[in-house]
């Protein structure tokens, strides 16, 4: 994890670790730690609109571990499980 900078980055990550949301995406990975639903949606849902309408500027690829459309899910798995915790 990089030091958080910013105020927002700050209390990000007092809010995971109040949550204890697991945010260590290899560690996601190794332990089989399924996908979000809301996750694997969004970041299809992303990947479509940035081919659609954004030039394929991120060129998002879903084919499997180690792809930046991987990479996204696992991010929206930390926000949606910690939005899931907070909601508790």
């Amino acid at each position: 994890m990089n030091k958080p900078v910013t105020k927002t980055e700050s209390e990000l990550v007092e809010r995971i670790n109040k949550s204890f949301v697991e945010a260590d995406i290899t560690k996601r990975w190794s332990e089989g730690i399924e996908h979000h639903p809301k996750a694997k949606e969004l970041a299809r849902e992303i990947g479509s609109i940035d081919w659609l309408f954004g030039g394929d500027s991120f060129s998002f690829e879903f084919g499997g571990d180690g792809d930046n459309g991987e990479q996204l899910t696992y991010l929206l798995d930390i926000l949606f499980d910690l939005r899931d915790a907070e909601a508790k």
